[in-house]
Formats: C-alpha cells, structure tokens, sequence
C-alpha cells in the first residue's frame, strides 16, 4: 500500500517543530546532521529518590528522549563508562538485586542506537564475568568483553568511537592496558584512515588524562566519565578537541548536535566550530547576572571605604559594564547557526519529570522492581535484639495510650503516611527507601528490611528513641528513658540533600509540632515558613525550569 501524503505531512511537521525547539534550522541539501547523546556514571541508578523537589534521572525518561530524536533525525548515544553497579564494595546481601539491575541495564541500553560503551571502575565490581553489554576499550588486551571501537554511519556522517580504561583500575583487575594517550592517538588515526569524519573518545579517566587525550589526539570529542558531578554545560575546548561532562546517574545527560556543511568527508584537519546554542546564551546570561550583582556589592563596598585602591574599582566598574553589555547583546540577538563552515551545539538537558516515560520500559522497571524486592527480602535478616534492660522500639500503638492527643496529631502529619508512598512506587522490598519510611531502621531491637511489623511509618520512636522502658515504667521512670527535644542530627540522617532538599530544621519543626505534640515548643518558634511553604516554593522553582524549551 502506497503511503497517505498526509503521513508524509505530518512528519514533515513534526520534525520541523522539533528542529526549532532545538534552536536548529533544518538540514540544507549540503548539510549533513547527527545529534549524538552521551552519558556516564549511571552507576546502576535507573531512576532518583522521587522524594525531592525536583528528581533528576530515569532511564526510562532517557530512553523515551533518544527514541522521540531518532524518529525524526539521525541519532547515536554513547557512555563513557561507570553504567552498570554502584560504586564500593556490594556485600553479599546486595549482590544478587545488583546482578540484576546491571542485567537490566544493559540489555535496554543496547536496544538504543547505542555507539559504545566504555569500561569504568564501578563496572569491574563484579568482576570481568559480570561485564555486559561488549565495551570499548582501545588500550586493553584482547578480551571477549571488549572491542577497541566501532563506526557507525549516522545522518550520513561517519561516527568512530573507542574507549579507554584506567592503566592502574586494570592492574588492580588483573588486566594488562596500555598507556591511553598513545593509544588514543593511534586509534585515531586509525578510525580517521578507516574513512571517520567525527571521532568520540570515550574517557573513565581522572580529568588530566582526559585532556592529554584531548589535546595529544586527532579527535573531535572527549567524554569525561570519571567525577562528573552534575556536569557541565560548556564544551571546554582543549587543543583541537572538545571535552564535554555529562552529569551522573543520567541525571542531566549531554546533547551534541553536529552539522557538516560539505558533501564530500571531512578531513581530521577541517576545524568543528563551538556554535554554543540558545541554552548556553541563557547560560551565560544567568552566568552574567551572578557576576553583576556581585560586582555591584563588592563595588558599593569599596565606594564607601576611603582606603579602597581608585584605578582598581575603576577596573571592576568597566569589567560590569561590559558584561552589561554583553548581557544585552544577548537578549536582543537571538542564536543563529553560522553562516559558514562546520560546526556542533552542546546542550546539558536535565532529565526532569516534565519528560515524557517510555511506557513500555517503565512497566519492565515496576517488574524488576518487584524482582528485585524480592530478592533483598530473601536475603533480609531481623536487626539485633535489645539485651535484657536494655530499651527497644514499641511501636506507637504503646504510646496512644497516654498520648491521645499528641498522636492524633501526630497523625495528621506526612510522617504518618511514609510507609504508603513506600507501598504506592512498589519500593517496599529496597532497603534504601525503607530505612527512611519505618522506625528504627538498623538499630538494636528495632526494625530492618522485611522486618517492620508495628514500626511502618516515622513514628513516635523515630524522633524520641526507643520507648520500651518508658512503657513498661508508664513515664515514671527518672530519668526520663527518652528524649523530648529532637536534635538536628536524628533529622538529617535522612533528611539530607539527597533525599530531602529544602529541609530546614526550625521550618520542618513547625510542620511536626503543634496542639498535644509539644504546643509550647511550637510556640516558641514563633511565625515563621513550614516545610510544607518550603516544598511548595522548591517545586514551583522546579515548574519554572521544566517551563523553559524542553529538550
């Protein structure tokens, strides 16, 4: 059957939307287009705590990204390493739920337009027999887990890629690996006689290495993919080359858009022009206006003080006004592509909840996270019981009956409601979730993974400790067996900026405090924000940057 123009058109309109949502025109009869994606140190986190903010991360947001830009472009993802465990030592108990989180992992990556893979530290802690997908790795010995590098054809832009590994990580593996900067330059140039017109070295090394790869070989980018951090936003060019930061555990993950403009292959020596892009004007402008407010208090700091040196605040005076300048040139003059000779943008894209899930890849995750639930669950073992005289958790149903009034306060606060956020993501199973949604997770005579029966939720114990003789003596005993002012520190043993990023001890106080549960201390505290105007501030600031062009 002949296809429908309407088909025809309505791809055609599509993929012109998402060229312009891209700040790209479309490709001209002489161009030749290839957005390549890449990532590094997923280091098995297939998707973050949902209980921030603003959680970055998802595989499956990933992947419904890279699969929309492949229907309507030429596209390639690479990973420069670190993909399959987490880093450390993985103790027996966790070993059979990260076998299979690393399994997954590798068989979904690899049903993307997968370029290559490099071989980082976290992915040998399980041993060479553990490594999946093949990763590329130019300067290690000839192993059936490896290939130097691979080619691929995409927007008719031929794309070598080859990976590096760490000399000392192989040595401490047994393996023998050659010194990456030589091996860099000859790869190469072997990739550039075998008819590559871009070259991606894929680098798990510490970042002077990196560079030496950049500036010593005849490549066209460098994928750091050791101590990424949140990555970086700018390509840093360094020789000839380019190295770019993707952040971790895909977090934000890289975007290079390359346009050739010449139909015959590009030589090793034809320059690749950074053409920045509308995302690294806006970050320069929010760069710019950091710089100028601090120029404008640091300048009205040294006007006021006679001993200030003239000619150097003059200096300063001039730097803000140039950046002034410059800040205005940027918003009256939008990017455009230039007007002669080759060139990429970088984009860092945070992967954020506004991205839509590739359906069928999140209902495989719900399903291995029931696989793997089960699996820490038959390996979960009961905490360390209380030795005799010694106070254990009770469980607030001992503490109802002389606090009515505190727990139906109590009640009324989302710490009452943890263990069913638990229950609603299918987490229940994941020692790192539940020891912040029960009580007296690891410690002695309270609970542990498959073992919290009465002690569901962040109960009364969790804040005042262990309230076992306190029941048995009915609040008579002297001293009090508990503790009736929380310190800080009990609150951030989970509250901390992984898993709970506006938390502020007195604002989070005045939300679990109130009529019967410590009325005089919320008193004390006086007016002020509520973890809830926290949290309801943080998302909307969440809201406003998924507003921006999404990627």
């Amino acid at each position: 059957m002949r296809p429908r123009p309407l088909n025809h058109l309505l791809l055609a309109l599509f993929a012109a939307h998402f060229a312009r949502s891209s700040g790209l025109s479309l490709a001209s009869p002489s161009e030749r287009r290839a957005t390549v994606f890449y990532t590094a140190q997923t280091q098995g986190t297939l998707e973050p705590c949902g209980c921030t903010s603003d959680p970055l991360g998802d595989i499956a947001r990933v992947t419904a990204l890279v699969r929309r830009t492949a229907r309507t472009g030429a596209t390639l993802l690479v990973d420069a390493g670190n993909l399959t465990y987490p880093s450390g030592e993985i103790s027996s108990g966790k070993q059979q739920a990260a076998d299979l989180v690393a399994g997954f992992l590798a068989r979904e990556i690899v049903r993307l337009p997968l370029g290559g893979s490099a071989l980082g530290e976290t992915d040998l802690v399980r041993g060479v027999a553990k490594i999946q997908p093949k990763r590329l790795a130019a300067n290690l010995e000839s192993l059936p887990f490896v290939e130097p590098s691979r080619i691929s054809l995409v927007g008719g832009i031929k794309i070598g890629v080859f990976g590096l590994v760490a000399p000392a990580l192989a040595r401490e593996k047994g393996l023998r690996a050659e010194d990456p900067v030589s091996t860099a330059r000859a790869e190469a140039d072997r990739l550039r006689a075998a008819g590559a017109e871009i070259i991606i070295a894929l680098a798990p090394l510490d970042r002077r290495q990196a560079r030496a790869v950049a500036r010593e070989a005849a490549v066209d980018f460098v994928v750091l993919g050791n101590d990424v951090g949140e990555g970086s936003p700018r390509a840093e060019n360094v020789g000839s080359a380019f190295l770019v930061v993707p952040g971790s555990e895909m977090q934000r993950v890289g975007r290079l858009q390359i346009v050739l403009r010449q139909d015959e292959a590009r030589s090793a020596g034809e320059p690749l022009r950074d053409a920045g892009g509308p995302t690294a004007n806006r970050v320069r402008t929010e760069e710019i206006d950091r710089q100028v407010r601090q120029l404008d208090a640091d300048l009205a700091r040294w006007e006021n003080d006679s001993n200030s040196d003239a000619a150097f605040v003059a200096a300063k005076r001039q730097e803000r006004d140039e950046l002034r300048t410059e800040a205005a040139r940027l918003a009256s003059t939008p990017w455009a592509a230039p007007a002669q000779g080759s060139y990429f943008v970088n984009e860092l894209l945070p992967i954020r909840r506004n991205l839509p899930r590739d359906p069928a890849l999140a209902a495989s995750m719900r399903e291995l996270d029931k696989a793997v639930g089960a699996a820490n669950l038959k390996v979960a073992e009961p905490p360390p019981p209380a030795e005799p005289g010694r106070a254990h958790f009770s469980g607030d149903a001992s503490c109802v009956r002389c606090h009515k009034a505190a727990a139906r306060f109590c009640k009324r606060t989302v710490h009452a409601h943890a263990w069913k956020t638990l229950q609603a993501v299918g987490k229940t199973g994941h020692g790192d979730c539940v020891s912040c949604h029960v009580t007296g997770y690891g410690e002695v005579g309270g609970s542990s993974l498959g073992f919290s029966k009465g002690l569901e939720n962040v109960q009364c114990e969790a804040c005042h400790g262990p309230g076992s003789i306190h029941v048995e003596k009915r609040g008579l005993e002297k001293p009090l067996a508990l503790s009736t002012r929380t310190p800080e520190s009990v609150c951030t043993r989970c509250h901390n900026e992984k898993h709970s990023d506006t938390f502020k001890y007195e604002a989070y106080l005045r939300d679990i405090i109130g009529p019967g549960h410590g009325e005089d201390a919320r008193d004390d505290l006086g007016v002020g924000p509520t973890a809830k105007d926290l949290r309801r501030a943080a998302e909307k600031r969440a809201r406003v940057a998924t507003g921006r062009r999404q990627p």
